[in-house]
């Protein structure tokens, strides 16, 4: 009994990392069009909070991911989000290492512009111009067409 007790933190510890799993749905090369490479794969890295929107509106959620339980963040990612429901693809990614930026203002997967900061925050907002679509999406005759805007609802 003792034994078990020793061992549930870890099997506890084992079982979230497993259970955090990157959101992303990374374009297949074929889908790019020439000199546009797809958006970097989260894959092998660990979401650390939480995808869930509790806000009404229109709002920005950013997620970020490590590559390892306890390092820091490496990759935060910034998706648009309407009451509630989360897009599918991020408009935004930053790379935390490299300090560098990756942006895909149609959310098809692919890179649109990327550039290395100088430092390595970014504020997400200061890209809405150039993504498609932002500002209608909670745009009330749009509200009943989510699904088709990219939406979904988060876990």
């Amino acid at each position: 009994m003792f034994a078990v007790l020793l061992c549930l933190p870890i099997l506890l510890m084992l079982t979230s990392v497993s259970l955090a799993r990157p959101l992303r749905y990374p374009a297949s090369l074929q889908s790019c069009r020439v000199g546009r490479p797809p958006m970097p794969d989260l894959n092998a890295l660990i979401l650390r909070n939480s995808p869930r929107v509790v806000a009404a509106g229109r709002l920005i959620k950013g997620l970020y991911y490590a590559e390892d339980p306890d390092g820091p963040n490496t990759v935060a990612t910034f998706f648009l989000a309407c009451d509630h429901l989360l897009e599918r693809k991020p408009f935004l990614i930053m790379d935390f290492r490299s300090r560098q930026f990756f942006l895909d203002g149609d959310r098809d997967g692919c890179v649109d512009a990327t550039e290395t900061l100088a430092l390595s925050d970014i504020d997400p907002a200061d890209f809405l111009p150039a993504v498609d679509g932002a500002e209608e999406l909670c745009n009330e005759d749009l509200l009943g067409h989510r699904q088709l805007n990219g939406l979904a609802a988060a876990p």
